[in-house]
């Protein structure tokens, strides 16, 4: 690793590279925003090429993740909450599966990727984002904007309150899909072999290292398991 220029050991964890560069394998990065863990980077690329791996065609969806007022982060942040989260959506889909099938259509399955990392405001409280990167067959998109539908975004919405113990199918702004309001785009279609530097430059900035904190006893960043880790 240490071959890649602009690479230095962090100073709180030995095992996380701070890099300076403006771009990964070839492919540019949000730089203004960095310097950025390379480690994260390295993750980042090999989440989406697993997915490819798995299908053919993949969509990768964008996601903010907050958390109610009063929750006490302290105590349930980091990888139980997302844990959580994706064991949620993972049966939800699996249930949808289930209902489209008895009724005599096809749906096809997904093996459910995603990225996440936990960053820090200014008031000091946690938010996160995530990408989940699925199956092009099984969802084509997020669907109706509306916890009460069946759609991915439904889906979404439901399993993140039912990850923090609330009940679920309120609009309460704690599910958000960002680029809505810009020029960028919270859905990303990609077919294996083809080009993914798009959304890797969009995502880059969840290795960001300004917006972490370390030394909480908790997870700042995770994946799906990938070949390797």
């Amino acid at each position: 690793m240490f071959n890649v220029p602009y690479l230095e050991r962090h100073h709180q964890d030995p095992n996380l590279c701070i890099y300076y560069g403006r771009d990964y394998n070839g492919m540019p990065i949000i730089w203004q925003r960095g310097p950025y863990i390379y480690n994260y980077l390295q993750r980042i690329d090999e989440t989406i090429q697993a997915a490819l791996n798995e299908h053919s065609s993949i969509m990768a969806v964008r996601v903010e993740l907050r958390l109610p007022m009063q929750f006490d982060w302290m105590r349930q942040s980091g990888r139980p909450i997302f844990s959580r989260f994706i064991d949620s959506l993972k049966a939800r889909i699996k249930a949808r599966k289930c209902k489209t099938e008895r009724g005599g259509s096809r749906f096809h399955s997904t093996v459910v990727h995603y990225i996440w990392v936990r960053e820090f405001g200014e008031e000091g409280k946690p938010h996160y984002h995530c990408v989940l990167l699925l199956n092009k067959q099984t969802f084509r998109g997020l669907g109706e904007y509306n916890p009460q539908s069946n759609s991915l975004y439904s889906m979404i919405d439901n399993a993140w309150h039912s990850a923090l113990g609330l009940e679920q199918g309120l609009a309460d702004g704690l599910v958000s899909i960002p680029g809505r309001d810009d020029s960028s785009s919270p859905i990303y279609r990609i077919r294996r072999g083809g080009d993914y530097s798009e959304l890797f430059y969009r995502i880059s900035y969840f290795a960001k290292l300004p917006t972490k904190r370390f030394g909480l006893n908790s997870h700042n960043f995770g994946t799906s398991r990938t070949r390797g880790n």
